[in-house]
């Protein structure tokens, strides 16, 4: 599908409703910005854990995204006092 839009004077653009709804863009999906030298391209976000970089089982605690393997071992790191 080919759109375009134009910039609003504060920098926003909205994205045309069937462009959303074919990406799965429901209202409050958080999405990704990502820049290169071909352009803007934006995509569903997908949650990543800031530790180790997984995917898998991965929640948002105070706005830091982390798995559930690295929140126990900083647990673990917390109740036997080492600091790994």
């Amino acid at each position: 599908m080919l759109t375009h839009k134009k910039v609003t004077k504060s920098g926003g653009i909205t994205i045309p409703r069937a462009v959303r709804q074919g990406a799965g863009i429901l209202p409050g999906t958080a999405v990704d910005i990502i820049t290169d030298e071909a352009g803007i391209h934006i995509t569903k976000h997908v949650p990543t854990c800031f530790h180790c970089g997984s995917v898998d089982d991965v929640i948002s605690r105070f706005e830091i995204e982390i798995c559930k393997s690295c929140a126990e071992a900083l647990l673990e790191g917390f109740t036997d006092g080492t600091d790994e």
